[in-house]
């Protein structure tokens, strides 16, 4: 029966260890992360930037990640286009034409 308390002693101190270490990490990577968000906004409302693109494009889909954006366009001739965009300067890297295999 003794041995029985002590385990069960051992599992709760373990359980309230990993509980409290699992809260503090999650606070910790909300903070990392709301940094990580205003940083990104004040580089984006920093200032105005032309992208130029194709005529008669728009912008039908972007993908974001740290370094830059993928923007999928489509042109008035639905042929599609992918533009990678610097994240942080706004220029164009560059632009792919897709075309289908023959």
């Amino acid at each position: 029966m003794d041995n029985v308390s002590n385990f069960l002693k051992v599992f709760v101190i373990a359980g309230g260890v990993a509980l409290l270490a699992g809260t503090v990490l999650l606070v910790a990577l909300i903070m990392l992360r709301a940094t990580d968000d205003e940083q990104a906004t004040s580089l984006a409302s920093a200032a105005i930037v032309d992208l130029p693109l194709p005529p008669g494009a728009r912008i039908q889909q972007v993908i974001s990640d740290r370094r830059g954006l993928v923007l999928l366009l489509t042109d008035a001739a639905e042929r599609q286009y992918l533009a990678v965009v610097d994240r942080e300067t706004g220029e164009r890297v560059t632009l792919l034409r897709i075309q289908p295999e023959p």
